[in-house]
C-alpha cells in the first residue's frame, strides 16, 4: 500500500505545477522507503514460512531470481508504455489498471502464507476450541476466523465469550490464583473481563497457560447465573471456579502444549497484547499485592 501511494504521488508530478514537483517527488520517495523498510523487516518471515524443509537458502535464491526477473520485465513494460504515449491520461489509465493487480498479487501472497507464531487472538481461539472439542486446530482451520495475520478475530466468529486483558497493573489484578504460578487472575463479573497479571519470571508457557486457565475458569464461573446472586455467593462461586479450573489446567496443559507443537504452532515465542507491567511476589505464602 505504501509503495502504490508513493508511485501515485510520483505520477502526479507530471500534471502538477512546477512548484509542487519536488514536494510530490520527495513524499512519493518517502512512501517507497517506508515500503522497502517494511519489506526488509518482514521478508525473511515469509521466506521461513515457505521453507518447509528448512531449505531457507534454496528459497532465498529462487526468490531473488524471481524478483530480479519481475523487476526487469516491469522496467521493460514501463519503457514500452512510455514509447506508446506520454499523455498523462494514458499513464493514469495504466496505473488504474495495474495498481489493483499489484494489490491482488500481494494479498494472494499473504493469504497463502501460514504463520505459526501465537498471539492473543490465535491463542484464545485455539484454547477455546481445545476446551470445547479436546483438540488443537490447525493454522488452516483458523483462517476463516482471523483478520490480517491473525491479530484480530472476525466479528461474529469469536466463541471466546469473555474479554481477557494481559499484563495489567497490580492495581487492576488483585485476586490470586495458586501461589506457585507465574500469573494472577482477576475476574470482573460486571464487565465480563478477566485481568491477568504476570510475575517478573513469567515466560511464554506461562502466557499460554494463563489464557487456557482463563477460558476454562470462565466456563466454570458462568455455569450459574451470577447476575441473580448476591456478592457473597458470587465471591464463593469465583473461588470455587478458580480452584476447579486451575486443577483442570494443570492436568491438561502438558497435553495442550504437546498438541500445539504437533500442529506446528510455535509455542516458545508469543506476541500478545501485553501492557508490559510485571510484579514479583513470594510464592506459597499469603501476600497482598
Amino acid at each position: 500500500m505504501f509503495a502504490i501511494t508513493g508511485y501515485f504521488l510520483q505520477l502526479c508530478t507530471c500534471i502538477a505545477k512546477n512548484s509542487l514537483f519536488l514536494p510530490l517527488a520527495s513524499l512519493g520517495n518517502a512512501f517507497e522507503s517506508i515500503h522497502y523498510s517494511i519489506f526488509g523487516a518482514t521478508h525473511m518471515a515469509f521466506i521461513r514460512n515457505f521453507a518447509l524443509s528448512g531449505n531457507v537458502g534454496d528459497i532465498v535464491a529462487k526468490d531473488d531470481a524471481q524478483m530480479s526477473l519481475a523487476h526487469l520485465l516491469g522496467m521493460l513494460c514501463g519503457i514500452g508504455m512510455i514509447t506508446i504515449s506520454h499523455d498523462p491520461a494514458f499513464l493514469f489509465a495504466c496505473f488504474t489498471v495495474l495498481a489493483p493487480i499489484n494489490m491482488y498479487a500481494t494479498l494472494s501472497l499473504l493469504n497463502s502464507a501460514q504463520f505459526e507464531i501465537l498471539n492473543q487472538a490465535k491463542l484464545s481461539l485455539i484454547g477455546r476450541q481445545y476446551i470445547d472439542c479436546g483438540k488443537v486446530p490447525t493454522m488452516e482451520e483458523l483462517k476463516d476466523r482471523e483478520i490480517g495475520f491473525g491479530e484480530w478475530v472476525k466479528p461474529g466468529k469469536s466463541p471466546i465469550g469473555v474479554k481477557i486483558r494481559l499484563g495489567v497493573p497490580a492495581s487492576d489484578a488483585f485476586r490470586k490464583t495458586e501461589d506457585n504460578e507465574n500469573y494472577l487472575l482477576n475476574y470482573q463479573p460486571h464487565t465480563n473481563t478477566i485481568d491477568i497479571l504476570y510475575h517478573s519470571d513469567a515466560e511464554s508457557n506461562d502466557v499460554i497457560k494463563s489464557i487456557l486457565h482463563s477460558l476454562k475458569f470462565h466456563d466454570y464461573a458462568t455455569k450459574h447465573n451470577m447476575a441473580q446472586m448476591n456478592s457473597e455467593d458470587i465471591t464463593q462461586r469465583i473461588g470455587e471456579s478458580m480452584r476447579e479450573s486451575h486443577k483442570w489446567t494443570n492436568e491438561t496443559f502438558g497435553k495442550f502444549v504437546a498438541e500445539l507443537d504437533d500442529k506446528d504452532w510455535q509455542s516458545d515465542v508469543i506476541f500478545w497484547s501485553d501492557k508490559g507491567f510485571r510484579v514479583a511476589w513470594e510464592r506459597n505464602r499469603d501476600k497482598t499485592i
